[in-house]
């Protein structure tokens, strides 16, 4: 085979990006294929998954604000399990000391 021809996975890859919204001109650069090429790809790709196989609009975006808030709660996660692990590592520091920190009237 030759070195730029792509294999059936890598054109469902290319044909999926075209269809999500990158343009063609762009791809065929990338791929060093032509524009047409990438073209019949995206066709063959829709003949054989279906046009449901392709998300529409409105559920790319759903899909990014779903990203968005879950990214969101995976930071707050992260930032109060740190804090947590800092309080823990604290703790178990005047713990091991014989002197605490402050004095107690014994009397």
């Amino acid at each position: 085979m030759k070195s730029n021809k792509l294999y059936d996975e890598q054109r469902i890859k290319v044909a999926q990006e075209a269809i999500n919204g990158t343009k063609i001109s762009f791809l065929a650069r990338k791929y060093s294929v032509s524009p047409s090429t990438i073209a019949n790809w995206v066709k063959f790709y829709k003949e054989r998954f279906g046009e449901q196989a392709t998300p529409s609009v409105s559920e790319r975006i759903e899909d990014a604000k779903r990203v968005q808030e879950l990214e969101d709660k995976m930071d707050t996660a992260i930032k109060l399990l740190g804090e947590k692990d800092l309080e823990i590592e604290l703790l178990r520091e005047l713990l091991k000391k014989t002197n605490p920190a402050y004095k107690t009237n014994l009397k």
